[in-house]
């Protein structure tokens, strides 16, 4: 069968905003996973990732290409953008079957199928569904499958991670992948998970996909899936897992086999490490595996508030964590939110002093937003403004969707530019990016970049 995946364009999404600086344009790993399990049995497979490609002659590629099968993934925020692409396959080539995947697929089903050209979702991890589609199964008996008139429970989650198919990266041009970023020194870079599942129970965190089972990848297979991706033309690679550390022995092991394998590729954990689960030894051992740069999910300076929002964790874990990785010379960057529940100004103003605090190279200031699928969207949704049609513009003050039930948007807003202008305005902050910036030989990309976060931050 001739199989079309799409992954649909941010399009503005992060123009103007604080973290542009920090988007890396990689390969969408879950397509590339679904790809290799379509080829696996045979499928014809083609991808487009609108994000680097840009198409404006979609209905004439689709004549060329007669799929007859077309996914699309989306996250909430992009959900419109698939829904606008389906329609267009649908007008194009109506008996082409069309499915949804994703984290808004996942969490939403049935608000998915509204769109009349999605013939069906898929709940849950993928590859096993895509296959059964793929062979021309009927619907209404395939797992995990969620359609107008029938709905079959996802299957049990993949216990053995090793078994998973490699990532199809032959059907993407690397070249495509070239610009750097903050977190993005060695280009072009893939994504890569160890694990899957989170066993935490933060409430504005969806559990959609992968669940709160937590399985890992064996050492040996990482190292497999790093070799493949630097065959494939990958210069370094990112580890994009819900919780890497979750069982900090493992992840040592997987560490001291990519040491052992000399396959000497760069690397980075941009997704958020939890400060609760790592020891001076992990960073030690990924230091020396090739990890240069980590990123903390703190969310807060109030351990209040850390316990209200479920975090598992404590502002002075986060200190320790942090303190661990700079003696070890990590890059380390920080994610912290505003408006959580709880919030208030004194909590707001911990966040920013306990921010400029701990040393971190580079942090982010996000502002709540309910996300289908999670605990604090079934407690704020309704404070979703009628109409948004999904547009989750979480880093853009200009569109403004959710009404936060405890603060006005012009009040949020100043909450985070006081923790940004708290962060990035200090003295000792500048000469301390200078020296570092001086010492890895990157103070031109990397003063460009602070210079551009600094400059955004004050126009908040």
């Amino acid at each position: 069968m001739k199989v079309l995946l799409i992954n649909p364009s941010m399009g503005g999404y992060y123009i103007g905003a604080v973290v542009s600086s920090a988007i890396t344009r990689s390969p969408p790993l879950n397509l590339a996973l679904l790809a290799g399990a379509l080829i696996l049995d045979g499928h014809d497979v083609v991808v487009w990732d609108l994000e680097v490609t840009p198409l404006t002659d979609i209905r004439e590629r689709l004549l060329e290409l007669k799929p007859e099968l077309v996914g699309l993934t989306a996250r909430s925020p992009l959900y419109s953008a698939a829904c606008e692409l389906a329609r267009i396959v649908k007008s194009t080539i109506p008996n082409t079957k069309v499915v949804l995947g994703g984290v808004h697929a996942s969490t939403m089903p049935e608000e998915s199928l509204e769109e009349e050209a999605i013939d069906c979702v898929v709940v849950g991890e993928g590859e096993a569904a895509i296959r059964s589609l793929a062979s021309n199964m009927d619907l209404s008996k395939i797992p995990g499958v969620v359609t107008r008139t029938s709905s079959v429970p996802p299957p049990p989650l993949v216990e053995d991670l090793d078994t998973l198919p490699l990532p199809a990266w032959h059907l993407f041009d690397l070249s495509r992948y070239q610009t750097t970023s903050l977190v993005a020194r060695d280009v072009p870079v893939a994504d890569l998970e160890s694990s899957r599942g989170c066993r935490a129970q933060c409430v504005y965190c969806t559990k959609g996909v992968f669940g709160s089972s937590w399985r890992v990848k064996s050492p040996g297979r990482m190292v497999a899936e790093v070799a493949h991706a630097k065959a494939a033309g990958f210069k370094s690679f990112n580890l994009v897992d819900d919780s890497f550390t979750t069982i900090t022995s493992k992840a040592i092991a997987t560490c001291n086999a990519l040491i052992d394998s000399g396959l000497d590729m760069p690397w980075t954990c941009t997704n958020g490490i939890r400060v609760g689960n790592v020891s001076e030894e992990f960073f030690r051992v990924a230091r020396e595996a090739g990890c240069w740069l980590v990123a903390f999910g703190f969310e807060s300076g109030s351990d209040k508030i850390l316990k209200s929002i479920r975090k598992g964790a404590t502002v002075a874990q986060g200190a320790r964590a942090t303190a661990w990785a700079r003696k070890y010379d990590f890059t380390v960057l920080g994610y912290f939110m505003i408006g959580l529940p709880g919030e208030s100004l004194k909590t707001a103003h911990e966040t920013a002093e306990f921010a400029a605090s701990l040393d971190v190279d580079y942090a982010k200031f996000s502002i709540t937003m309910p996300l289908p699928g999670t605990p604090l969207y079934e407690r704020w949704g309704q404070y979703l403004k009628e109409g948004h049609d999904w547009d989750f513009s979480i880093h853009s003050s200009k569109k403004a969707i959710f009404e936060h039930p405890d603060f006005t948007d012009s009040e949020l807003q100043s909450m985070a530019s006081l923790a940004y202008r708290t962060f990035y305005l200090r003295t000792s902050y500048v000469r301390r990016r200078f020296v570092r910036s001086v010492r890895s030989g990157q103070i031109l990309r990397e003063s460009k970049i602070a210079f551009k976060l600094a400059k955004s931050a004050l126009s908040i």
